[in-house]
């Protein structure tokens, strides 16, 4: 039987609080309060109670790195360690490892990070250290290899990194090594006076187009230090070009017309070709068509690049430049190419063609938002003239039946009221649910055509047939209050196509899961929240076994499911639905399906802080799964953290009134605290209307009361297309409709 670290401790609490996987769950879940709450009082007695505390120590402001040291020790010499000491460390280096699993082997590779921070042992030893994992495809050997690499070149021993390199044959290196270990690899070979070699594989890794642009970068500041200043001018312009993302704007500018303008340049490799490209459309953009004209395979085989360069011209009017690109390669379509014609017609100011591009671009991809406001604004214009009905007609039999049409159909009724066409606005309002199942504009319909829909009588039978129920959908809005006639009755004959069987894939993919060691692998690391290590080892076992995008969103959301993780289930199977185009629309969902998609994780502290700050505990999760899909350790691009995606002063501010000591956004229970504090006060401050409320939380209460000030003349869904950003907009109705499935997910699936 395999050797634990519970054998190993010194304490053994019996009956101890938490099973092993719940321990893990706080770990994974960065639920530092309660996992500083269990340990208060006892010490910990197994290897998953001391990562635990290693998590806390690591993550909390009243953590200690002098006790996550002694922790991680702990971990790698299998008993609890008062403080750690030279001859601990050397004990470690020295002994072999314990049995490894996540666990012990995120601790190996924390551990090392401090002993490099802390400078406890010497270079030799660090190396002796890392040299102790065996041969894996595991992250945390990728990551070793690189960090021999680095510490032999950095001590100036380019022969041992050079050996080190070799050592390892031409089919492991393919294995093991990543971007950073084949730089180091590279650097060494130069350094040690393989000039020519060491150049060649960093030209190789400057033209691969999978390595990271950070890498590159580092690449060309080495080159530039070895080699002088203006070495990109002196090696052939197949590599040189490659080096243009890196140079300041008047040296670009000044290369690329040294070799005029690329104009007779034939480029060996699409990556010379794209930096090429992409230096012409920002200093010389008329001359971007000679370069694609003499690359055609190339531009042909990257429809997405091409595609992309054509609107760069027509965005900087040279719209007849991007349409020649796009008219002189065969392109495959794509919503990017049929997007690119729109523009160039937009710009040529031919209305019919840029129209038509448009729905070419949204029948591919439906769910692009962007896409949909440029639709909206070409047909409603100023909102009081709108397009001819041959427009909206064309659009509405063209956009599939999804929520993201919902905001088409809502303005097509308006166009209707708006000329009187009574009896086809009755009409539609008798069907339209079924055009736009669990938008958010479902029930702005049925609340701003209250009169008209008052006049139709329900159908008396709406489980009857489908076109019973989408007429009684219709009327209803679907919502609870006035929809009792379905309610907790069965609905499958209606559910979605596809809805079924896409439940049952991911229920099979659980079993590859379990059939699989790198998604075993996978599976431990997402146990601790290391989901890009866990990344790293499904994208490998999709590159071994040949998988599609859809199989890998299937082991994703079976690995979410596995491990506790909601946003890996949530946002792989909204992947899913939409590739199938399923609308998740909870109420013609399986239980199951909608469960995956709207689920209510960390509901303890959702009901307790629902509860003790007066606010419905739907309207918790509608933000929740809108700001961070459920991700506890999210970090956003203006750096809102955790579940509920606070900003730092935000926090500050909500701290001080809660009377919380020190805290860390990542931890539910504070995140959730906070969250649903500041919900209850911008509901309070808003007639506790969750649309206005919603818009508060993203653009902040300010910017609420100015844009209210500037736009809202009393008709809430005109002031929503006025609205000046975008954001607050999207964000609004995507709440919005969060509440409304999770009510329903109440009140029809009673889950």
């Amino acid at each position: 039987m395999k050797k634990t670290i519970l054998g190993l401790l010194p304490f053994l609490v019996v009956g101890s609080l938490f099973a092993d996987d719940d321990l893990k769950y706080l770990v994974k879940s960065y639920s530092l309060e309660k996992i500083r709450r269990i340990f208060r009082e006892r010490s910990p007695s197994k290897e998953s109670e001391v990562y635990a505390l290693v998590r806390f120590h690591e993550n909390h402001p009243d953590g200690d790195h002098g006790n996550k040291f002694r922790y991680l020790v702990s971990l790698l010499k299998g008993r609890l360690v008062v403080g750690v000491t030279k001859d601990e460390l050397q004990g470690i280096i020295k002994n072999p490892l314990p049995p490894l699993n996540a666990i012990t082997k995120m601790s190996f590779w924390k551990l090392y990070e401090e002993m490099v921070k802390r400078k406890s042992v010497s270079s030799s030893e660090l190396i002796s250290y890392l040299k102790k994992l065996p041969p894996d495809y595991d992250p945390v050997y990728k990551n070793v290899i690189g960090e021999i690499l680095r510490i032999h070149y950095e001590n100036g021993e380019f022969k041992e990194a050079k050996d080190y390199a070799e050592s390892f044959s031409e089919k492991d290196k393919k294995e093991y090594f990543g971007a950073m270990a084949y730089y180091r690899y590279a650097k060494a070979l130069y350094k040690f006076g393989e000039t020519q070699k060491g150049e060649n594989l960093l030209y190789a890794l400057a033209e691969d187009g999978n390595v990271p642009s950070y890498v590159k970068k580092d690449i060309y500041t080495d080159l530039r230090t070895w080699k002088g200043e203006s070495f990109y001018k002196q090696i052939p312009l197949e590599k040189g070009v490659l080096f243009l993302p890196f140079l300041n704007s008047s040296d670009k500018k000044s290369f690329i017309s040294s070799h005029q303008y690329f104009s007779s340049t034939t480029f060996e490799r699409p990556e010379s070709w794209k930096a090429a490209a992409r230096g012409l459309v920002q200093y010389y953009p008329e001359r971007l068509s000679s370069i694609f004209s003499r690359h055609r395979s190339f531009a042909e085989y990257f429809p997405e690049f091409t595609a992309a360069m054509s609107v760069e011209l027509s965005n900087q009017n040279l719209a007849k430049s991007g349409l020649d690109l796009l008219e002189k390669t065969n392109l495959s379509s794509s919503e990017s190419v049929e997007y690119a014609y729109a523009r160039a017609y937009k710009r040529l100011g031919e209305r019919d063609k840029y129209f038509n591009g448009l729905l070419s671009s949204l029948e591919k991809n439906p769910y692009n938002l962007i896409r949909q406001d440029e639709l909206i604004d070409l047909l409603i214009g100023d909102h009081s003239h709108f397009l001819e009905e041959s427009y909206w007609k064309e659009a509405l039999k063209r956009i599939p039946n999804l929520p993201v049409k919902g905001r088409l159909v809502y303005w097509y009724l308006r166009s209707l009221k708006s000329k009187g066409k009574q009896e086809e606005l009755l009409s539609w309002l008798r069907s339209y649910y079924k055009f736009i199942p669990g938008s958010y504009y479902t029930r702005v319909i049925r609340e701003e055509f209250a009169t008209e829909i008052s006049s139709i009588q329900k159908p008396d039978s709406p489980l009857r047939s489908k076109d019973s129920l989408f007429e009684y959908l219709s009327l209803t809005s679907g919502d609870p209050k006035y929809s009792d006639k379905i309610l907790g009755r069965d609905l499958e004959f209606a559910y979605f196509p596809d809805s079924f069987s896409l439940d049952i894939r991911i229920d099979s993919a659980h079993s590859k899961v379990r059939g699989n060691h790198l998604l075993q692998n996978a599976k431990e690391y997402l146990e601790i929240g290391e989901m890009a290590y866990a990344s790293s080892l499904v994208d490998k076992y999709v590159l071994q076994t040949g998988s599609s995008e859809e199989e890998k969103d299937e082991i994703l959301a079976a690995l979410g499911e596995v491990t506790g993780n909601q946003y890996l289930t949530v946002f792989h199977t909204r992947n899913l639905m939409k590739r199938r185009r399923i609308p998740d629309d909870v109420i013609l969902l399986p239980s199951k399906l909608a469960s995956r998609i709207y689920p209510r994780p960390h509901r303890d502290i959702v009901s307790h802080y629902s509860q003790s700050f007066g606010i419905e505990e739907d309207i918790v999760y509608a933000v929740m799964r809108q700001e961070s899909f459920f991700k506890e350790n999210a970090v956003s691009s203006s750096n809102a953290r955790g579940l509920m995606q606070i900003m730092g002063p935000t926090g500050k501010g909500l701290a001080q009134g809660l009377g919380l000591g020190p805290y860390s956004l990542f931890d539910p229970e504070i995140s959730i605290q906070m969250g649903a504090k500041f919900l209850k006060y911008l509901l309070s401050s808003n007639e506790n209307d969750l649309k206005w409320a919603s818009i508060a939380y993203n653009g902040g209460p300010g910017n609420l009361r100015k844009w209210k000030r500037n736009h809202y003349h009393g008709d809430f869904n005109h002031f929503l297309e006025e609205l000046p950003l975008k954001e607050p907009r999207d964000y609004c109705r995507i709440v919005t409709s969060n509440y409304y499935n999770y009510q329903s997910l109440r009140q029809y699936k009673n889950r």
